[in-house]
């Protein structure tokens, strides 16, 4: 039988390493453009690549937990440990790796949509540790996909500061 909500998961995954894929393009257009890559492009297509290399990992651990045939509930706890791991490793360092590329403070909005991937994090610690319990595939499917959703969105105001033609150079 397959693990409840693996076809979402593998959907998930399939729409990440696409996010991977553009964010890395985009790079590449740029450049072949004429432009040089800056502390900040370097930081921002490392930042996108992580992050949606942490959502496609943390869509496939689970079906494939599935198939040493341990317990849903065995292979939920385990997958939320091992994808939040990464998730507070990629929301602690983000602030210092952006102030490195830009040497400006990080602004409101790189905060909030990094807290709320931390909060995705502390999610799945409840799961893994059983504190939360019930519907833990729709819970870990919904924080993984909060991690991806709000990588989008910082994707795409950081647009503003790798294209600033298109945004009047608002960051």
């Amino acid at each position: 039988m397959e693990l409840q909500g693996s076809t979402y998961l593998y959907a998930l995954a399939t729409v990440s390493i696409t996010f991977v894929g553009f964010s890395a393009l985009l790079i590449v257009f740029r450049q072949s453009m004429g432009g040089a890559v800056s502390r900040y492009d370097s930081y921002f297509t490392l930042s996108f690549i992580q992050a949606g290399f942490i959502v496609t990992a943390g869509a496939l651990v689970p079906p494939l937990l599935a198939l040493y045939g341990w317990s849903p509930e065995v292979v939920w706890r385990t997958s939320s440990v091992v994808t939040a791991v990464p998730i507070f490793w990629f929301v602690a360092t983000v602030p210092g790796r952006r102030r490195a590329a830009t040497g400006r403070p990080v602004p409101v909005f790189v905060w909030t949509l990094l807290s709320v991937q931390a909060l995705a994090g502390a999610v799945l610690v409840l799961v893994g540790t059983g504190i939360l319990t019930g519907r833990d595939a729709a819970v870990y499917a919904s924080a993984v996909t909060t991690m991806m959703v709000t990588s989008g969105i910082a994707y795409l105001l950081a647009l503003g500061v790798i294209l600033p033609d298109l945004t009047g150079g608002r960051e």
